[in-house]
């Protein structure tokens, strides 16, 4: 998560939404409707992750740890809108856990599906991942609510969207299948998604900003979808 304060100084730390590439009319189709915002001097929206542990570290305080993996229900939105985005999630290789898989092929310029979860508050994101805040009642519950799930309580699936709102994709529960998307090097051959902001695309009128995983590259029926994660990501990371 890149603070909307940052500036971008190294592209590789981050993940800058950017101009399109397709090729696909059924992308062309879809990319009509998003719309990407123009990069400006300090007011970047950047998609990237990990600023979250930096705001900790400045105040001298550990992150919350999460001990097991979560439990995934299969009527959970995550195996849900898997399923209808014909995404498969299984184990992926080289002990990542979980991650996503193509079930068909897909075309470069695809739009494969929304990264969705709770909207939180700055207030909320505070309390409840960076220790900045007394924790209130309502934070309670959901922290309960969490563990008695077996959800995380990370905070490494937070976007920050400006306008002190997140999308916390964590909770398998309402998150949607983006969230077990794997990283991968920008440099080398696996990286064949990117996030990309734009407008709603349903047509209900809602014009908060919203992601995108849009395929970099055709992909091949059973490949893992990976992005990258930005390095400010790894550096928090190593910190704690």
């Amino acid at each position: 998560i890149v603070d909307n304060r940052a500036t971008a100084k190294n592209g590789k730390m981050m993940i800058i939404l950017c101009h399109f590439a397709l090729s696909s009319s059924r992308a062309q189709k879809k990319a009509l409707s998003i719309l990407i915002f123009t990069v400006l001097h300090k007011s970047l929206l950047v998609v990237g992750f990990a600023s979250n542990r930096k705001n900790a570290e400045k105040n001298g305080i550990n992150q919350p740890s999460q001990t097991r993996r979560p439990i995934i229900p299969n009527n959970s939105f995550a195996n849900l809108s898997a399923r209808k985005d014909g995404i498969d999630i299984c184990i992926a290789p080289n002990g990542k856990g979980m991650g996503s898989f193509a079930i068909d092929a897909i075309a470069k310029g695809d739009v494969i599906g929304e990264y969705t979860g709770e909207i939180l508050t700055r207030k909320e994101v505070e309390s409840r991942y960076w220790n900045l805040r007394k924790e209130n009642k309502r934070d309670r519950k959901w922290r309960n609510s969490r563990k008695r799930r077996n959800q995380g309580i990370s905070g490494d699936y937070l976007f920050d969207m400006g306008n002190d709102l997140f999308i916390d994709g964590e909770d398998a529960d309402v998150s949607s299948w983006c969230r077990f998307a794997n990283h991968a090097d920008p440099i080398g051959s696996d990286c064949n998604i990117e996030v990309r902001a734009g407008k709603d695309m349903s047509d209900n009128g809602d014009k908060s900003p919203h992601l995108y995983f849009i395929a970099l590259e055709n992909i091949a029926k059973g490949v893992e979808l990976q992005y990258d994660y930005g390095e400010e990501y790894w550096d928090g990371k190593s910190s704690f």
